[in-house]
This record gives structure tokens, C-alpha cells and sequence, in this order.
């Protein structure tokens, strides 16, 4: 989900004034979230620990990603020990413009500022992070999905010829700007066949709400049958697809894959 994690953890807004000096930034090592509310993340950035006294005296922040930025306007919150130094803080998602739809999340420069007095830098952390990469970027992927995707009324229902296949997708967008989709493609599957295939056009995710996908689709007995009888005996359906977002450097795929239960 790499296009999600890079448009969770970003956002642009006022800076603050350039910096009186800059200190160099400890290199980023990865970064963790927790997903606490669908409009709010928690970020941990981790890296080694500061070689010189602890920074102290620091009143603000800021983050970067690429040429996205926000001011971060809580307490700044920094740890020192066990060999690292750790900054957390929460993003606010309805904050987020759409010019972080520009970052190629595969390859983020990512800074964290601290700032203290005059708005000289005391403490900074910064890198190049893959957010596809676990090791580099931790989040959960089941709390992405509770938070972000949902499938709701699926059913399978076997007739004489045909067997219909319903269920609603759900899709959030926490963000404040609208995001554009060219186009989603899903496939359900159950045991080893291939009960359903699903393609929508394009439509736009609205602003910090959620877009519904009706899937209902009949589909040859002759064609689903060994994967009916398997959902029936009570094997989960795979819902596996991408949804695809219009993005300034083109179109950006989205994997989807979900477990449902009978």
C-alpha cells in the first residue's frame, strides 16, 4: 500500500521562517505508525542516537516530505536512549493538500525538524524511505484497511443457472482535497476459482468521505460452481484488485486484497 502510507503521513501548509542555522540531520533509519482515528495517525521517526548533549530548548517543529510540508504544532515530543533518539507526533489527515500526491512514495526524502530559539534547528532527522518497504515504513496493514476499506452485504447467491455475487466496497478518504480514481479493477476468488471479475470507470473519492462500490454481478453457474461450493463449506472469498489514482507524475496503483468470511 505504498501510495496510502505516502498520502497518510504527509501534508503542505504555512512554514515557519527560514532557520538561523541548521544542524545535520541524524539519518532516518524507518518510521512507524499507528493508525488512531480514520482523520488521525500517529508517527514515530527512529534514528541513532545524538552524539552531542541531548537538544534541548526546542519550541517547534516541522516535517517534510519531498516538497510537501506541515508545521507540526503540538509539544515537541523527543526521547533519547537505547541507542536511538525518537520524535513522535500526530498527523492530522483533513490538514493534508493535494500536492502530496507529487511524492513517489517509493522513494521519499523525508526531514523532521526541531526548532528552537531565533528558529535556528536544533535537532533534525532525515532520509530516503520506501514506504512499500516494512522494513523502512511499519504500519499495519489490517488497521489500514479497517480504517480506509471496507466490504460490507457480501453475499453469494447459487440459482438454477447463475450464481449472483453482491457486496458494497467502501472507500475513505480523510483527506481535505479530492483524489480522482481512473479506474478499479477487483477479482473475487474462492478455493482456487475465480468467482468474479469486476471493472468500474472512473470516479472521484469526495473529500473526507466515504465512496461506495456496488458490486453485483451474475455470473454462470458453469463458471463459479467449485468456488461457490467452497465458500459454502465456509473457505473465505479473496477479494484481490488496484484501485488506480490519477496523480501529476500519472496514474499510481493501489493493491486491494481482503479476506471475506461466509
Amino acid at each position: 500500500m505504498p501510495i496510502v502510507l505516502s498520502l497518510l503521513l504527509t501534508a503542505a501548509g504555512a512554514l515557519a521562517p527560514p532557520p538561523a542555522r541548521t544542524a545535520a540531520p541524524l539519518r532516518l533509519q524507518r518510521l512507524t505508525v499507528a493508525v488512531r482515528t480514520r482523520d488521525l495517525l500517529h508517527v514515530t521517526l527512529h534514528a541513532p542516537e545524538s552524539p552531542g548533549a541531548p537538544a534541548s530548548g526546542m519550541s517547534a517543529q516541522r516535517l517534510t516530505l519531498g516538497a510537501a510540508r506541515i508545521p507540526l504544532a503540538e509539544a515537541v515530543d523527543v526521547t533519547f536512549g537505547g541507542g536511538e533518539t525518537r520524535t513522535d507526533f500526530d498527523v492530522r489527515l483533513a490538514e493534508v493538500t493535494a500536492d502530496v500526491l507529487a511524492v513517489d512514495p517509493n522513494r521519499a526524502p523525508v526531514l523532521w525538524e526541531g526548532v528552537g530559539a531565533g528558529g535556528a534547528v536544533v535537532l533534525a532527522m532525515g532520509g530516503t524511505l520506501d514506504f512499500g518497504d516494512p522494513g523502512e515504513v511499519e504500519v499495519s496493514l489490517k488497521d489500514l484497511y479497517r480504517a480506509y476499506v471496507t466490504l460490507t452485504d457480501f453475499t453469494v447467491m447459487p440459482g438454477l443457472a447463475a450464481v449472483t455475487v453482491r457486496g458494497l466496497l467502501g472507500l475513505y478518504n480523510p483527506f481535505g482535497f479530492e483524489v480522482a480514481a481512473t479506474k478499479i479493477e477487483l477479482k473475487v476468488t474462492a478455493g482456487a476459482t475465480t468467482v468474479l471479475t469486476v471493472q468500474r470507470p472512473g470516479f472521484r473519492l469526495r473529500a473526507q468521505q466515504q465512496s461506495d462500490v456496488l458490486l453485483d454481478q451474475d455470473v454462470p453457474l458453469a463458471d463459479a460452481a467449485e468456488g461457490v461450493a467452497a465458500f459454502m463449506k465456509g473457505e473465505p472469498a479473496m477479494l484481490q484488485g488496484a484501485l488506480v489514482l490519477r496523480t501529476p507524475q500519472g496514474d499510481r496503483v493501489i493493491p486491494l486484497h481482503m479476506s471475506v468470511a461466509r
